[in-house]
């Protein structure tokens, strides 16, 4: 498997359909395995942060995915070339097409009661679980051993991590000590673009590279902060890939 490798985290360079056939045999496979797909507030985050346990959960992902076309495209200036640009939402959603999932027990870390009762609705032949952990769970330790004895106890073989950047990744990293077994997807809003309470991009926009500005009109009060921040970091970003 070919690995772009940056100064801020390396990215495996792979198709979708590739992608969810390494998560299929992963899963019969001894531990557990984080997915992580990180774009550009990610990558910022990871230049600033002194958190060696959050670099070390990207570094050793099973895989690591570009989920950004800007990303994408300052790559290709960098003289690497990423065959597909594989968003959460992109790949929860393949994974949720064909019929991998059937059979598989599937636990959803994040999202209130009435998204899960949508995606309920909406695959009822799949078996869900379901845990909301409270706000700020990741810095209390008594939250974080009940979120992973609950999941636990499920025996998962995909975890859905749904709390947000960088919470679910750290998340993530503290969960394959714990589990011996299955695969956590480090996906984020996905679930909600999964039951349509949230839209992506026509194909054009993402194809002009401004599917952040789309995302940025339906929830301006969140993103417009954020977006403006990383764009005044483009270049910082650019000279540490």
């Amino acid at each position: 498997m070919e690995i772009i490798k940056t100064g801020i985290v390396n990215l495996h360079n792979i198709t979708l359909e590739e992608a969810c056939h390494r998560i299929t045999q992963c899963i019969a496979q001894p531990g557990l395995d984080v997915v992580v797909t990180p774009n550009i507030d990610h990558c910022m985050r990871l230049i600033e942060s002194n958190d060696s346990h959050l670099k070390k959960i990207y570094q050793e992902a099973f895989l690591c995915l570009c989920d950004s076309r800007v990303l994408q495209k300052m790559l290709r200036l960098k003289g690497h070339l990423v065959k597909q640009v594989i968003t959460g939402s992109t790949l929860t959603s393949q994974l949720f097409a064909g019929d991998m999932m059937l059979n598989k027990r599937i636990f959803i870390f994040g999202s209130d009661q009435s998204v899960i009762a949508k995606i309920r609705l909406k695959y009822p032949n799949h078996e869900f679980y379901h845990y909301n952990p409270p706000m700020g769970f990741i810095d209390k330790c008594n939250e974080v051993a009940n979120a992973i004895q609950i999941i636990k106890q499920t025996a998962p073989d995909i975890i859905f991590l749904a709390v947000g950047s960088p919470r679910q990744e750290v998340f993530a990293g503290m969960l394959k000590s714990e589990l011996n077994h299955g695969v956590a997807l480090c996906i984020g809003a996905s679930i909600l673009f999964l039951i349509g309470e949230e839209k992506r991009a026509p194909l054009w926009v993402q194809q002009l590279h401004m599917e952040w500005f789309y995302r940025m009109l339906q929830n301006p009060k969140v993103l417009i902060k954020r977006y403006f921040n990383n764009f005044l970091q483009i270049k910082r970003i650019y000279g540490a890939l």
